[in-house]
């Protein structure tokens, strides 16, 4: 009795402390200049959430879902670290460097859904989860072994690298220098203005729109219509599968002079509706192919207009229904 007097005693002094004193919820539109972990979760409606206000600091929404008009404004700042949470509303970004989002869920099914950040807003975003309908992530985007869902993404620098184990879906990817990296992934087109690299990837059949250095390095492109290239590039295809094309495996069809050459080699068309290869160019271009292999194709296993193009040699055709035409096949 008396130990339990004295304990009441010393609550009555002190005061007894909660978890919500420890870390209180923080007011609607709050200017977060220190670290931050959220209690619960949170939605300030139509009024802004957290307003990032100084470099370096690291939100924790432990677990819970945060809201607001934008949930995170984060304005000239730089190293803001968002992780373990889920946001489906809006985020504000405008020169917000060295941004990261880990573990996150950010976004909602909807037209609705468009993220636009600018300037020099660069953003690497890991282990998330995004769904959203345009995506807009200024000058840097790095997605690494994320998962999304978006009609549009687009940045000055866009690196896609690695996934949760299920293909992530997009239509449209913009940028003027793209990465593609060990990641699955169903486009409708892809695109670098200035540079494309694909590599070690899984895909389905997509539109490469690329007028600068163009690399597909070691990937699977399975199914869709074709992988089409038909816009002048240069650069180099090697060493990847394309197979069971609803029409040809590999479709190049620029109708100007290319920005340089053009190699395409070591890889393998297979099981396609239509040709294996067709660069069907009205004019000679600076495209090399050899020591490719074709096999049980539909029409031809590699196809180029007559004088078109330079055969390197070494190219193989097996049980392709027509074999090859202008491309000498063994």
């Amino acid at each position: 009795m008396r130990l339990l007097s004295a304990f009441a005693a010393l609550i009555a002094l002190f005061g007894a402390v909660t978890p919500a004193q420890a870390e209180a919820m923080p007011q609607c539109g709050q200017v977060l200049t220190t670290n931050f972990t959220l209690m619960g979760d949170w939605d300030c409606g139509n009024g802004p959430a957290l307003i990032v206000g100084a470099n370096g600091v690291k939100i924790n929404l432990n677990g819970h879902t945060l809201s607001g008009t934008p949930a995170i404004s984060m304005t000239g700042v730089d190293g803001t670290t968002i992780r373990n949470g889920t946001i489906p509303s809006n985020i504000v970004a405008d020169n917000a460097t060295n941004t990261r989002f880990v573990d996150m869920a950010i976004g909602q099914p909807s037209p609705n859904a468009t993220y636009l950040w600018n300037g020099t807003t660069s953003v690497t975003f890991v282990r998330s989860k995004l769904d959203m309908w345009r995506f807009n992530c200024g000058a840097r985007c790095h997605l690494l072994r994320s998962k999304f869902s978006m009609n549009q993404i687009g940045a000055k620098t866009l690196v896609i690298q690695g996934d949760q184990g299920q293909p992530n879906l997009v239509n449209f990817v913009g940028a003027v220098e793209a990465d593609v990296v060990n990641t699955k992934l169903n486009a409708f087109s892809i695109g670098g203005s200035e540079r494309l690299t694909i590599r070690d990837s899984e895909l389905d059949g997509f539109e490469v729109i690329a007028t600068g250095r163009l690399e597909l390095l070691r990937n699977t492109f399975s199914g869709g219509n074709w992988v089409g290239v038909h816009r002048p590039v240069n650069g180099v295809i090697r060493g990847n599968r394309f197979e069971k094309m609803r029409s040809a495996g590999l479709f190049v069809d620029p109708k100007e002079t290319l920005t340089g050459p053009l190699v395409i080699e070591r890889n393998t068309f297979a099981e396609n509706v239509g040709d294996g290869l067709r660069i069907d160019v009205p004019v000679p271009l600076d495209i090399t192919v050899r020591k490719n292999t074709s096999e049980n194709n539909g029409q031809f296993g590699m196809w180029a207009t007559a004088g078109t193009v330079t055969d390197g040699g070494k190219n193989v055709s097996n049980n392709d229904a027509l074999g090859c035409y202008t491309i000498v096949c063994a």
